[in-house]
């Protein structure tokens, strides 16, 4: 069956090839400034989510939109259901990109836009997969469910709208991390710590924290941060030569870049740049937000802007799994929890706040954990305002849908099929026997969430003979 599934996908290829630069030019990043009745994460998103369903129903399956929150489209018959479940939705772009992340480009035998691997590029080679079976004319003895959801990237309302108004399907696998398979993913717990509005002391410190920005998404490593500083002694030539010497021999330490400009008034922006990363490996990237906190805090500030700012130099910064937050723990299935310190906003006025995204193993307790996070965020000073926490996920390895999808792996790749943890969330943890499947090969560098993100061609044709053979075996 291998290469009757590939010989399949050099057919469709060129298809293919044009759907794929027509979908990944879709602006799809959520945008509640246009969101309406059917909508709900704006027009960018619902676009997406109709290009998937217009060709689905172009192609002669039954499709449904669900309130716009996600998408369905069927093929087969049977009580049995089997799940495939992608999303439409990407993550915010940053800056830096070698060309236009929603002017898909093709370079190197990839293609480089936003969503090419998460994960528009998958979602859409499993749709083609889908469309070789029901092509194929074998026999299929179960229905298999397309399920495309709208808001994986931000807080999987999509998935809590669609579980209240249509069946979930209990086996099956989402396109969305690596192979061989996932079968453990972390939970997570997401807060936002506040920082209650101060009123200024009269003090004499000579520096006034302003504003600070660094981060737009929870679960992405801030890649630039701004600060803007008040600082009246600023005027003299002297004083503005000490700071910005200063600010060049830390930005050489870190191997860092910025910018420092100084207003007429005194005022001074600090811009600092990082490096991006997903949110569930942190260690990866450079926090820019939480690096411009180190170098603010050799200034002296009052004791509000004091607080903001040690949170994020002192307790925060390269504090990947969580020590100083006193929530340090691992398990031997899905490894050490880690903290991404993702959103960060202060204002003078109206406080300051910091958006975590944390990923919890697969075996511990998120209540556990939660209160030890709200007991040191009491001894810091800060209180949680908001929190969304989601469930860890675990397939044991002797389920019938590990034992298939490893099979069909293993043919295609002549590899062994070793069963792989994340700290990502996919769709797969909706399901009770639900896998994380593809599309990255062992070896691959995953572009998702980073600047420059790519998919490899060949890879995404390889996965989707993969997916095919996959479903026919699972719908058996």
């Amino acid at each position: 069956m291998r290469d009757y599934w590939n010989q399949q996908v050099q057919l469709r290829r060129d298809g293919f090839m044009n759907d794929l630069l027509s979908f990944l030019s879709i602006n799809s990043i959520e945008d509640m400034g246009t969101a309406t009745e059917g909508k709900p994460f704006g027009e960018g998103v619902a676009a997406a989510l109709e290009f998937l369903l217009a060709r689905g129903e172009s192609d002669g399956f039954r499709t449904r939109n669900v309130d716009g929150y996600a998408g369905v489209i069927e093929y087969g018959e049977g009580e049995e259901e089997i799940g495939v479940l992608v999303h439409v939705d990407v993550v915010t772009v940053g800056e830096g990109w070698t060309t236009p992340p929603f002017q898909p480009d093709i370079r190197n035998g990839r293609f480089y836009a936003r969503g090419a691997i998460d994960d528009k590029g998958p979602a859409l080679a499993a749709y083609y997969a889908l469309k070789m079976v029901k092509d194929s004319g074998l026999p299929v003895n179960k229905k298999v469910r397309l399920i495309i959801g709208t808001d994986e990237e931000s807080g999987w309302l999509c998935m809590k709208h669609f579980a209240e108004h249509d069946k979930v399907p209990q086996v099956g696998f989402s396109p969305d991390s690596s192979f061989p398979m996932t079968y453990a993913e972390k939970g997570q717990i997401n807060p936002t710590l506040a920082l209650p509005v101060q009123v200024p002391s009269a003090g004499d410190a000579p520096y006034q924290l302003l504003s600070f920005r660094s981060g737009d998404q929870g679960n992405s490593v801030p890649d630039m941060a701004t600060a803007v500083v008040r600082a009246q002694h600023m005027r003299s030539t002297e004083s503005q030569r000490e700071v910005m010497s200063g600010w060049e021999e830390f930005l050489l330490a870190q191997a860092a870049t910025g910018q420092l400009d100084v207003s007429e008034a005194g005022d001074i922006t600090f811009v600092l740049h990082g490096k991006p990363a997903h949110g569930m490996v942190p260690q990866q990237g450079v926090n820019a937000g939480t690096l411009l906190a180190r170098f603010l805090l050799s200034m002296s500030f009052e004791a509000s802007d004091y607080s903001f700012l040690s949170l994020l130099g002192e307790v925060l910064h390269e504090d990947y799994y969580g020590e100083r937050l006193h929530i340090d723990c691992e398990d031997e299935v899905s490894g050490k929890l880690s903290v991404n310190a993702g959103i960060l906003r202060y204002d003078r006025m109206e406080g300051g706040s910091v958006r975590l995204n944390i990923r919890y193993p697969a075996t511990v307790s998120c209540e556990e954990y939660v209160e030890k996070l709200r007991k040191r965020a009491d001894e810091l000073g800060w209180t949680i305002s908001n929190l969304r926490t989601s469930k860890s996920h675990y397939v044991p390895k002797d389920r019938p849908v590990i034992q298939t999808l490893s099979r069909v792996y293993e043919e295609h790749t002549g590899l062994p099929a070793h069963l792989l943890s994340s700290g990502g969330a996919t769709y797969a943890k909706i399901m009770s026997e639900g896998v994380a499947f593809g599309p990255l090969f062992p070896g691959n560098e995953s572009m998702a969430h980073l600047t420059d993100e790519y998919a490899d061609i060949d890879d995404l044709l390889r996965a989707m003979a993969i997916y095919a053979h996959a479903i026919c075996e699972l719908a058996k």
